[in-house]
């Protein structure tokens, strides 16, 4: 997914949205199975535990690590990403046992964004404050990073402790990558000290101020992480991929989608490329067109001009 002064492109699911029936996300595997053929670099999905209409959208639906533990029976080489598990409703271990696992059974494909929470009503169903959110996310990071510690452990935390315990899967590579949605109630600060990538949202996507706005902000992210040391940075947007490649960008719902011809989308993205972006993680459930066909433009005349890296090949353990 990730190298410096370059970018990937990945697919946020689900790939048509969720209007009351699930036979909207019939087929849906299929398509991912194409997607990592095609080779884009990612495919994302959400966390949303409880459907709030007043909120307006459902997400993913499907819970986020098991619906990813399916996906990798179905692909090979594609990352598997959240965007983004909602740390501060999960316990640590059980979060960090459900990314390991999957981790595991993929050879190695997990990145894990990680988030706050946004959804207010989702809290004190967990029996937990909306308002102490930004805490218990940093809390959750700290502890995750325990957990994955060789050998036996010594935990000490807010959010439980234990000694004597090891923590077992381990990821692949020793470490799952967790990148930080937004500010998640945090300083930049302690983005750059405590993340191993930032995704943030692009800002306006149809000129250019939005872009310039994110280049301003990515280059405060790293000039404060520790030693230089390149960490990635990840950007979306919902996307109206029209037959027109000339169809200039025109954003609709309050900007919250982009209606867009290829032309304008890979401006687009040259321009946050140029802006420092790594990774840009499109979802296309509002497209008028089908999800297929969609794919098929973005794989054929999109996608070579932003080619997935080679990286290290998957682990291919057998499980």
């Amino acid at each position: 997914m990730f190298a410096p002064d370059s970018l990937t492109v990945g697919v946020f699911l689900p790939l048509r949205r969720y209007e009351g029936n699930m036979k909207a996300l019939a087929g849906q595997a299929d398509l991912v199975t194409e997607i990592d053929r095609h080779g884009f670099a990612a495919v994302w999905v959400r966390d949303v535990p409880l459907f709030d209409p007043s909120f307006g959208d459902a997400g993913q639906v499907f819970d986020p690590f098991t619906y990813l533990a399916f996906l990798a029976a179905r692909t090979k080489n594609v990352s598997l990403a959240t965007g983004s598990a909602v740390l501060s409703l999960r316990h640590p271990i059980d979060l960090a046992k459900a990314a390991a696992t999957i981790d595991q059974l993929s050879g190695g494909r997990l990145v894990m964004g990680v988030a706050s929470g946004d959804r207010p009503i989702e809290f004190p169903a967990y029996g937990l404050e909306h308002a102490r959110r930004a805490e218990r996310f940093a809390q959750g990071i700290g502890y995750i990073r325990q957990l994955m510690h060789t050998g036996l452990l010594e935990i000490d935390s807010p959010l439980g402790s234990f000694s004597g315990a090891e923590f077992l899967p381990k990821p692949v590579v020793g470490t799952i990558p967790m990148m930080v949605t937004g500010s998640s109630g945090q300083s930049l600060a302690w983005i750059a000290e405590h993340a191993d990538g930032w995704l943030t949202y692009p800002n306006s996507t149809h000129d250019a101020i939005g872009p310039q706005h994110l280049s301003e902000k990515i280059r405060a992210w790293r000039a404060l992480i520790p030693g230089g040391a390149f960490r990635p940075h990840m950007t979306n947007e919902w996307i109206d991929l029209v037959d027109d490649p000339d169809y200039p960008r025109t954003p609709l719902h309050g900007g919250y989608v982009l209606r867009t011809g290829r032309k304008g989308l890979i401006a687009l993205l040259e321009t946050w490329q140029a802006a420092g972006v790594n990774h840009a993680a499109l979802g296309i459930q509002f497209s008028q067109r089908a999800p297929a066909d969609v794919l098929q433009e973005l794989s054929e005349d999109v996608l070579p001009r932003f080619p997935s890296h080679q990286g290290v090949p998957s682990s291919a353990v057998g499980w």
